[in-house]
This record gives structure tokens, sequence and C-alpha cells, in this order.
């Protein structure tokens, strides 16, 4: 067996992050607070987030050969996962310029071309097929078919699934993630808690929806439907959070925690996460997040 548990695989960025008090105007000039550079991408973060929570981690997925390439490398060495699945493409490594603004509590991103996946490397294919888990995003869904990884015929899958899942068929994952948006649109005449459920239980798997601040919701055969309420902490900026939460979850199942301790557990991840500015810089570790649960106990 491979020595990580979990394979995340993806998109990987270098991001620089600016947090003003407004936006703006044309040709305006504006003090940031703080500007950071950091990693992003939401199977980058999530495989960060792992790491942190003491799951053995590897990472699968496109950098391009140049500066934002290399600190990648680098910001995964610090984080102790393994980089061996990594693919160098001939474009530039994907990234984002995202302005976060305090009075509206949102973000402007202006984000380069993403770069052209290429096909995964011999190290990825050996550590996917040992691994326990994989953890995919919106872009590592779909190079599953291409790959020949199916649900039951290798790892378990857990799918982030913040974006167009529609009409995805959630029998294709273990672990199936979606926001309460796309819950919505999947299922406009139902409740979410009757959403999530219906979805677990056609799919025979366990389904969970992101909230945002209000939490999360998630439904398997041996818990039932469950919630956990979020947490408020000082936020700076909520960006790479939802990202931060799958990887939470997925640390969390891993360990052993009912379904509903993981969604309360991960709800703790990802609020702690948003005392940052960027996605990662602000993640807790295992004795951390038992501390803060422990002082709202």
């Amino acid at each position: 067996m491979s020595d990580f548990q979990v394979v995340c695989l993806g998109v990987i960025t270098i991001d620089t992050i600016a947090l003003v008090d407004n936006y703006p105007g044309e040709d305006e000039r504006v003090l940031a607070h703080q500007i950071a550079r950091a990693g992003g991408g939401p199977a980058a973060v999530a495989a960060v987030t792992l790491s942190r929570l003491g799951v053995s981690t590897a990472i699968a997925g496109t950098i391009g050969d140049d500066e934002d390439g290399v600190e990648v490398l680098r910001i995964f060495a610090r984080e102790g996962v393994d980089t061996s699945g990594i693919s160098i493409g001939a474009s530039a490594t994907s990234g984002s310029v995202i302005v976060a603004s305090k009075e509206h509590s949102s973000r402007a991103i202006s984000t380069r071309q993403p770069m052209q996946q290429v096909n995964l490397n011999a190290e990825a294919k050996r550590l996917i097929s040992q691994a326990e888990w994989l953890h995919v995003d919106h872009v590592g869904i779909n190079r599953l078919k291409s790959e020949k990884i199916a649900r039951g015929s290798g790892p378990k899958i857990s799918f982030d699934a913040g974006y167009n899942v529609a009409d995805f068929d959630a029998s294709e994952v273990d672990l199936f993630v979606p926001t309460d948006r796309q819950m919505a649109l999947r299922y406009p005449d139902l409740q979410l808690g009757a959403a999530v459920e219906r979805d677990a239980v056609n799919a025979k798997n366990m389904t969970v929806a992101t909230q945002g601040s209000a939490g999360s919701t998630g439904y398997s055969s041996e818990s039932g439907l469950v919630h956990a309420d979020g947490f408020a902490v000082e936020v700076v900026s909520t960006l790479g959070a939802g990202d931060v939460f799958h990887g939470a979850l997925l640390a969390q199942v891993i360990q052993g925690h009912t379904l509903e301790a993981s969604l309360l557990r991960a709800n703790a991840v990802a609020a702690l996460s948003c005392r940052g500015l960027d996605g990662q810089s602000m993640i807790p570790n295992t004795a951390e997040l038992n501390k803060f649960l422990k002082e709202r106990s």
C-alpha cells in the first residue's frame, strides 16, 4: 500500500491577494491593509489542510516550468505534502490577482488563463492506485474518466462539488460535497436536508452540503441526517474557506469521527482559516483545533 492516505487531484495556483476597505474605482489608487502571495486552488488547499491535520497526503496536477511553479513545490515541501505526482506543463502556472473588500465582505478575482492539464505521470497513477482516498475538485473530477478511475475500482473518491453539478451523478463518488446553492439547483422543490438525504440514499454514499457561516448538513446511512452550526471568529477573509472545509471533512472521516462530529470539526477548521488573508496560512493543526473546540464546549 501507498505511504499516503489521500491523493488530491486538481487545480494548483499561486495567488496574490490584497485586502482593502473599498474596491478602487476607475484610475483610483487605494491603500491595502495587507498583501499576500500564497498557494491556492481547491485541490491544493485541501491537500495542505489534510496534511496539517495529520493525514499523509500527496498532490497530483499540473504546474508550469516557471518561478510560480518553483514556489508551489516549496510550499508543499514546507507543508509535508508529497509532490511526486505533479506534472510540468508548457504554459505558466495558474494564478489569480484577488482584491478582497472589507466593506462588502467580498472579493474581485482576475485569473490568468487556466493552464492545460497534462496527463498524469507514472508516479501520480501509482499513488492514486494505492491511496485510501482520492480527493478531486471541479478540474480533477473531469480527469477520472480519461484516467480510467471509477468508484469501486480503486480508492474512495471525495468530490469538492462547488461548481456546475446540477446534473452530476452523485453515485460516481463516495463523498459528495456540494454547496447549498448547488443543492438548490439539483432539487429546487426540496428543502436542503431532504435534498441531501435523497442524494445520499440514491447514490449509496455520504453527502454533505456546505452552508457558509451557517455550518453544514450531511447524511449517511450510519448517521442519518445531521447538521452542525458554524463558528464565529474574527474574519479577515473567507478566501479558500470552502476548500479548507473539504480537506478538513475528509480528514475527520478518515480519522474515525462520526459524521456529525466531522461536520462540527470541519466547520471549526474552515472558520479558523478565515483569520488569514490567504486560504492556507491560518489553517489549524489538530492540537489547535482541539484547543479551539474545548474552549467553546
